[in-house]
C-alpha cells in the first residue's frame, strides 16, 4: 500500500527536523541579511529551501547598495549615502545652455527665444493654449514664434569612461589642504569621492519659427556653442561634463496646403557625458607610525626590542 503524505512536505528525516515550524506571518524583508554577505554559516533551513528562498543579492560592497539614504538601524560608518540630483542637474544645465538665444528684427532689436522642458506635444500645447481667446468664440490666434523645447530622449552607461570606485580622490579645500573632521583626535577623519558612474544622456532640441531668417539666426547661435564640444556644470559632479552635437535635422513642411501655415522646424540631437556620483567614503587618517625592531622575526622568539622609531602626523595642523 503506498504511503500517503501531504503535498509540500517530505517524509524522510533530515536536517529539517531541527527547523522551527512554518508560520503564515511573513518576515520583514528589511530585517533580513543576505547569506552571501554574512561571515557565519547559512541556516540549514535556508540551504534546503524550506523558506522557499533560492537566491539572494550578493552585492555586499556598501558602495553598491544603491541607496540614497543612510540606514540608521544598520549604519555603515565608512560610506555616506546621499541623493545627488545628478540627472535633474544635467537637465537644468542643458536648458540653461540654450536660454540666451535671440532673434533680430528688421530694426536690429534682439528678442529672446523662449525655451521649455518637454516633448513636441507639450511644446505645441504650451504654444496654442496661450492663444485661445477668453470669449466663447473658440478662436485661436496665431501662435507666437519662435519657440524652443528640449527633453531627455535616451540614457546609456558609458563603459569606456568607467573607473573602479576604489580609485578615490580626497576632498581638498581651496588652499590645497585636506578637508578633515575631528572625532577622537585632531583631523583624524578624511572624506573621499570616486569618479562616479559615467552615463551618456541624449537630448533632443526642437525649434519652431515662421521665417527662415529667424531659423538661420538660431541655428548659427547653436552651432557656435560647439567647437566641436561644449560644457555644462552639475552640482556634486566634480568633473567636466562635455556636450556633443550629434545631428541636425530639417523638418520643414514644403507643402503645407492652402489652409495651414508654414512653420520652419529644426531638430538638434545632443549627448551629455555626465556622471552619477557614488556615495562619499569616510576614512581614518594616519596620524603617526610606530616601528619596533625586535631580535627575531618570529613572534614566539621575540625577547628584546632593539629600537623604536616614531613618525609624526601626516596631516597639517
Amino acid at each position: 500500500m503506498p504511503k500517503i503524505f501531504s503535498l509540500g512536505n517530505h517524509n524522510n528525516a533530515s536536517a529539517t527536523d531541527q527547523c522551527s515550524p512554518d508560520t503564515s506571518v511573513p518576515a520583514d524583508l528589511r530585517d533580513r541579511t543576505a547569506v552571501f554577505c554574512t561571515p557565519n554559516e547559512p541556516d540549514p533551513c535556508q540551504q534546503i529551501g524550506r523558506k522557499k528562498q533560492f537566491g539572494e543579492k550578493a552585492n555586499c560592497d556598501p558602495m553598491q547598495s544603491g541607496s540614497i539614504i543612510n540606514d540608521l538601524t544598520k549604519p555603515t560608518r565608512n560610506v555616506v549615502n546621499r541623493y545627488s540630483n545628478a540627472l535633474r542637474g544635467c537637465d537644468q544645465g542643458m536648458i540653461d545652455l540654450f536660454r540666451n538665444l535671440v532673434v533680430l528684427d528688421e530694426d536690429g532689436k534682439a528678442w529672446p527665444v523662449p525655451i521649455i522642458w518637454g516633448t513636441q506635444e507639450k511644446a505645441v500645447a504650451a504654444i496654442i493654449q496661450k492663444n485661445v481667446r477668453k470669449d466663447n468664440s473658440l478662436v485661436v490666434d496665431r501662435p507666437v514664434l519662435p519657440f524652443m523645447a528640449i527633453h531627455s530622449s535616451e540614457l546609456s552607461f558609458a563603459r569606456d569612461r568607467y573607473i573602479y570606485h576604489k580609485a578615490q580622490t580626497i576632498f581638498r579645500s581651496t588652499d590645497n589642504q585636506q578637508l578633515t573632521q575631528t572625532e577622537l583626535r585632531n583631523k583624524d577623519t578624511v572624506f573621499g569621492v570616486t569618479k562616479g558612474l559615467p552615463i551618456d544622456v541624449g537630448y533632443t532640441l526642437y525649434v519652431w519659427t515662421y521665417y527662415v531668417e529667424d531659423m538661420n539666426q538660431i541655428v548659427e547661435q547653436i552651432l557656435l556653442k560647439f567647437s566641436p564640444i561644449t560644457y555644462i556644470k552639475v552640482q556634486e559632479v566634480f568633473w567636466e561634463i562635455g556636450v556633443t552635437l550629434d545631428s541636425v535635422a530639417n523638418n520643414i513642411d514644403t507643402e503645407p496646403g492652402d489652409k495651414a501655415e508654414r512653420v520652419v522646424k529644426y531638430q538638434f540631437n545632443f549627448t551629455a557625458q555626465t556622471y552619477i556620483p557614488q556615495p562619499v567614503t569616510r576614512n581614518k587618517t594616519v596620524l603617526g607610525i610606530k616601528t619596533d625592531f625586535f631580535n627575531s622575526v618570529n613572534e614566539n622568539e621575540m625577547t628584546q626590542v632593539f629600537d623604536r622609531q616614531e613618525v609624526g602626523t601626516f596631516v597639517n595642523d
